[in-house]
């Protein structure tokens, strides 16, 4: 039987930001997130993870569940508007070392995955005078392109704001897709010409705003502490959001691991779809269960003093032993060569049977 072609929007390959201010959203008018995630493969939990990654599949699910329940069009709008320049994470820090405007912008969008952005973004100069925002959807979505789009858009024009002034404002905004019938609401907001049907999504500004000097530029900071960003910013390669989901599953008890039928039936799969899933995406639940084991005994390892016999049975094994062969044939080291300072190799080990 051929493997499926492979998914891109399975990809888990962005921070969750949207998708935790579509549910404060929600929650403000009394939705519950945990009904809204339902399925997905997350909670709202693994929401507060630094590391935990989202699919554009997961993200337009529960987007379009949350337009179902909040009944207003502009929930686009109403979604970007919450977002503040904390909400990008790190590349939002790295925003603020930056001496102008035009250079915190290009530096978000050199980082935009990692700022959660589900869209292609560009910076370009118009003319002498004008500089664009030019903006993308990443999977063909009629449906969701103006929620995705208004997203965008709203965010980046609300953390301009919040960083050179409430005064600033676009000279014109150019949309792809035809009038709404919220289309009052962009004034509103954008507080400048809309053109819909346009041959682009663009955001046109004023030079000026380009060169407007930011307030909390270091000269003396900028290049360390951009520095020690770009380094947190280098990630690995993304996961397919079963596999993510999956991990997420196991994370939750890495001192007794779940068996391949209770996963399966987490994630609302029969054992036998998960096991041929899995083998299409070249990999296997013994190999995630092995992954989490060594995450989890990595961080262990290297955040605490505990005794190595307390870290086997936290992460699923019956002594010492197990676990130092375990580890051994994970990295090709022993654990105390981790306190010792020695750099943790990736998962080494070969592919076993459950």
């Amino acid at each position: 039987m051929p493997a499926k072609q492979h998914l891109p929007d399975s990809e888990a390959d962005v921070p969750p930001h949207v998708i935790r201010q579509v549910l404060h959203l929600m929650a403000s008018r009394g939705h519950s997130a945990e009904r809204l995630c339902k399925g997905l493969g997350f909670t709202p939990e693994n929401l507060c993870d630094a590391g935990f990654r989202v699919s554009y599949r997961q993200t337009s699910v529960l987007v379009r569940r949350a337009m179902q329940l909040w009944g207003d069009p502009a929930i686009g709008i109403a979604t970007g508007a919450r977002q503040t320049v904390v909400c990008f994470g790190l590349p939002g820090l790295g925003m603020l070392t930056c001496p102008t405007l035009g250079e915190a912008m290009l530096y978000l969008i050199k980082y935009q995955r990692a700022a959660g952005a589900l869209t292609t973004n560009e910076l370009a100069v118009v003319d002498e005078r004008h500089f664009s925002i030019e903006v993308n959807t990443r999977f063909h979505d009629a449906e969701l392109e103006p929620f995705f789009i208004e997203e965008i858009f709203v965010s980046g024009v609300e953390v301009a704001r919040s960083m050179v002034g409430s005064h600033f404002r676009p000279s014109r905004l150019e949309l792809r897709y035809p009038r709404p019938v919220y289309a009052s609401a962009y004034n509103e907001y954008f507080r400048c010409p809309v053109v819909f049907n346009a041959p682009l999504n663009r955001l046109i500004c004023d030079m000026a705003w380009y060169h407007c000097p930011l307030p909390t530029h270091d000269r003396f900071m900028q290049a360390s502490l951009q520095a020690q960003i770009d380094q947190l910013l280098s990630t690995d390669a993304p996961r397919n959001d079963l596999v993510e989901s999956i991990m997420n599953v196991l994370r939750a008890s890495v001192d007794e691991m779940p068996g391949l039928a209770q996963a399966g039936a987490a994630l609302n799969m029969s054992e036998r779809t998960l096991r041929r899933r899995l083998a299409e995406l070249d990999t296997s639940y013994q190999r995630l269960v092995d992954q989490v084991r060594y995450e989890c005994a990595l961080d262990l390892l290297r955040r605490s003093e505990m005794p190595l016999v307390d870290i086997a049975m936290a992460t699923g094994f019956t002594d010492a032993r197990n676990f130092r062969r375990a580890f051994k044939r994970w990295s090709g080291i022993l654990p105390n060569q981790i306190r010792q300072g020695v750099p943790a190799p990736r998962l080494l080990m070969p592919e076993r049977t459950a």
